[in-house]
């Protein structure tokens, strides 16, 4: 009989410094909800890696005096090490810097802008590079980023978005006709009551003013860090959005 296929993947770290404490618990606790899933004789998948891409990261290999490519080698090479010193039993590391990723996120890319889900527009902004993150005006306090506290600064440039508010309603619906699908219950209602509920924003997926990042169709834009990093988590399964 076929053994029942369970997916398991850690956030892939930053790779702008080595890892914190939260990341390094995350890879143990996961690890060990894979071993456990693999002694309950489950086909396991266990994911981790790193996201590579940003303004944070182009900036730190700038003052290093190294490309961005060097800086991420470098660090990633740090994490996996880390991983694997503390036995760490991932059955995939990804890097968002390797080839089949950024093949997979380009032509994502084109296929959302040619069926009509991502439009060319203008962000206008607070941003937090450590965040790689834009905030409203009633979002910062005192000019500080309201999850960090870093200084934030004022942005305003053109962007793609792709249009998350068109999939608020058939959100909505998944989730009641599929009441586990959001676990736990509290994260569920968080999710309901303070975005799908409120109002679910455009969300910007792309940056004109720095370079290090997956290339467009468009030559002046980068794929924003967010839909990059996010992808990973299927891209790494093999998905190709050329033959879905």
């Amino acid at each position: 009989m076929e053994k029942e296929k369970f997916y398991i993947t850690t956030a892939i770290t930053y790779a702008s410094q080595k890892p914190h404490f939260g990341n390094t618990y995350e890879a143990i606790m996961t690890d060990c909800v894979a071993r456990y899933k693999r002694q309950r004789g489950y086909d396991v998948f266990f994911l981790t890696g790193t996201d590579e891409h940003g303004q944070k990261i182009e900036e730190k290999a700038a003052a290093a005096g190294i490309s961005p490519k060097e800086y991420v080698d470098r660090v990633a090479g740090e994490i996996r090490g880390i991983w694997d010193l503390m036995g760490v039993s991932y059955d995939k590391f990804i890097r968002t810097t390797d080839d089949y990723h950024v093949k997979a996120v380009t032509h994502a890319f084109k296929k959302l802008y040619d069926q009509g889900d991502i439009y060319k527009g203008e962000y206008s902004g607070w941003y937090c590079t450590p965040c790689e993150s834009f905030f409203t005006e009633t979002q910062v306090t005192d000019g500080k980023c309201p999850d960090c506290g870093a200084p934030v600064k004022k942005a305003n440039e053109e962007a793609y978005f792709f249009r998350m508010s068109k999939y608020a309603d058939r959100l909505m619906k998944y989730i009641d006709d599929n009441p586990d699908f959001i676990q736990p219950e509290s994260r569920k209602k968080e999710m309901v009551n303070n975005f799908l509920k409120a109002g679910l924003q455009d969300l910007c997926v792309s940056r004109t003013s720095f370079k290090w990042g997956i290339p467009t169709f468009d030559e002046k834009h980068i794929v924003y860090v967010w839909l990059d990093a996010l992808m990973n988590y299927i891209t790494a399964l093999g998905y190709d959005p050329d033959n879905e």
